[in-house]
Parts: C-alpha cells; sequence; structure tokens
C-alpha cells in the first residue's frame, strides 16, 4: 500500500519515454490515444503525463489550455505535482491569466499535502 501511495505522489517519467522512441518532429498521437482511453478510465498517472505533453508540446502540439484541465483533474485526485504545475502556469500566465493569487492558492494545497504527507512518513524532501 505505501509503495502504491508513494508511487502515486512520484514525479512520473517524462511523456516522451512513453512507449516509444518518436523522433524529433514525429508525434505520440498513438500514445496519446492509449493515454486518453486510460484517463477516460480514471488513471490518474495517465491524466498527468497528457498534461504533461500538452504543457510541453512534446510529440503534440502545445495546449497549455488542455494541459491545465489535465493538472486540475490530477490535482483534485491530491497529487501535488500537478498541483504545483498549475501554480507555475499561474505565475508564468501560461495558457492562462497570470494571477499571483491562483498561484499561491495552489502552492499552499501541494504544500499542507506534503507537510501531511512527510508527518505520516510517506514523502520525503519537502520543505519545512
Amino acid at each position: 500500500m505505501l509503495q502504491k501511495i508513494r508511487r502515486f505522489f512520484a514525479d512520473p517519467p517524462h511523456p516522451a519515454d512513453a512507449d516509444t522512441d518518436a523522433p524529433q518532429g514525429r508525434t505520440l498521437e498513438p500514445v496519446i490515444s492509449r493515454l486518453e482511453r486510460e484517463a477516460g478510465e480514471g488513471n490518474v498517472e495517465a491524466m498527468f503525463r497528457l498534461g504533461s505533453i500538452f504543457i510541453s508540446g512534446d510529440g503534440a502540439e502545445r495546449d497549455p489550455a488542455l494541459a491545465k484541465e489535465w493538472f486540475e483533474k490530477v490535482a483534485a485526485e491530491g497529487n501535488t505535482v500537478a498541483m504545483r504545475r498549475l501554480a507555475g502556469m499561474y505565475a508564468a500566465g501560461d495558457g492562462v491569466d497570470k494571477d499571483p493569487a491562483k498561484e499561491k492558492e495552489w502552492l499552499r494545497k501541494a504544500e499542507e499535502i506534503e507537510i501531511m504527507l512527510k508527518a505520516m512518513g510517506l514523502v520525503w524532501g519537502v520543505a519545512e
């Protein structure tokens, strides 16, 4: 059980590392299709990977608004990495209006969860 929780909160591999060695300029359409199917079935890791693909534009057209939607779904499941990605988007105005209040809110939510998990011995390296 603890391994599953640790894996859930770990930073997932870069989407370009997923099941393909797509050369520069080639899309990850088959991977994206599979991830979309898995995300539709509730797979949070697939949702996160989709957000990562669309925010970076690696293997698909860059779409920060779509990335935000995926990251919000993952953040709703308590994933602090997604929360921090959303905070960064609001800090930079990347696909959203620049909003320091929303940036701080996402950072606060992430920190609250990380502190709780650290107290339970489930995460390491969280700033105090």
